[in-house]
């Protein structure tokens, strides 16, 4: 089971990170010039009212550290690319819920060391014993996240025919690897999740439903569009399953800390998809596209925008 922590794990990421970049190009970076304050506020908000929240739950809850420490990842990780298929479900923005992760994910290099290792700090230094190293979280970031999603970018790029001839195959690999991913992590932290299951559900429950109405507060306050404050909605909760595991398994060595993270991702999904008008083909999507999107629906939701 070592191996599988240590070796399935990772590679599992690494392999759907560049199945999500196989679907990213270029123009969903710089589509952020089509949302400029859409982009600023919503990726502001994140990285400073998701700790917040993550801190005021942990001081109301005192949940174990190792909740706590699920729950730090958790807040401290970037936008979901789950968020992307959230918003298609719920007809939302999904053109402005791609540039979101998008550019969420290149600042996770910074956003995501620097958050964490406050929180850790100022919340679980005394329980824990340690400091987080902020290097190690960024070569994480670094090597799990940015440059398999580079890859595909340029797998795309120089092979685009490719990569539309093989989607299916493409998004066949990335259920193995989500598949493979939850089962690793419910093996090893089956007894710690079945022991405090209650908790890690409240706890999951109350991150979803705080993180959205942050979400849903900033786009009221605003007077955003009714498409992008429901993709504000769903993209808040939303966040990276991925780098919450590489930062617990390769630089702290707690694969307890991934029995909040696991829990928070099948409780998030089952919220977020609850409510909306599910028709089975974007079920089947989601479920098998669990890193990309088809860019044939990109492209519909951005030329709604750009007629908006």
């Amino acid at each position: 089971m070592t191996f599988a922590v240590e070796v399935g794990l990772p590679f599992s990421i690494m392999l759907a990170m560049m199945i999500v970049g196989l679907e990213l190009t270029l123009e969903d970076l710089w589509r952020v010039l089509h949302y400029p304050m859409h982009v600023v506020f919503a990726l502001l908000g994140q990285m400073l009212l998701l700790p917040m929240l993550a801190a005021g739950l942990i001081v109301f809850l005192r949940p174990d550290a190792a909740i706590a420490g699920g729950l730090i990842l958790v807040a401290a990780s970037p936008q979901a690319i789950i968020s992307n298929y959230f918003c298609l479900l719920a007809r939302a923005d999904v053109a402005l819920a791609v540039t979101l992760t998008a550019v969420s994910s290149l600042l996770a290099l910074a956003a995501t060391p620097l958050i964490a290792a406050l929180l850790f700090e100022q919340l679980l230094a005394q329980q824990t014993g340690f400091v987080l190293p902020v290097g190690k979280v960024m070569q994480q970031v670094l090597t799990g996240l940015l440059l398999p999603l580079g890859t595909g970018m340029l797998i795309r790029g120089y092979a685009p025919l490719f990569v539309k001839h093989n989607r299916r195959r493409f998004q066949g690999l990335s259920v193995i690897a989500l598949a493979a991913l939850l089962t690793i992590v419910v093996l090893v932290e089956c007894d710690s999740i079945l022991s405090s299951l209650a908790a890690i559900v409240i706890a999951a429950v109350l991150f979803t439903a705080g993180a959205a109405l942050l979400g849903l507060s900033i786009a009221k306050a605003f007077s955003w569009p009714r498409m992008e404050t429901i993709t504000m909605v769903a993209a808040f909760p939303a966040r990276s399953l991925s780098v919450a595991t590489l930062v617990a398994i390769n630089v702290l060595g707690r694969s307890e800390f991934l029995s909040f993270a696991v829990v928070f991702f099948l409780v998030q999904a089952a919220l977020l998809v609850a409510p909306g008008d599910v028709e089975r083909e974007d079920l089947r999507q989601m479920i098998s596209g669990w890193a990309p999107i088809e860019r044939e629906r990109l492209e519909e939701s951005v030329a709604r925008a750009e007629r908006a």
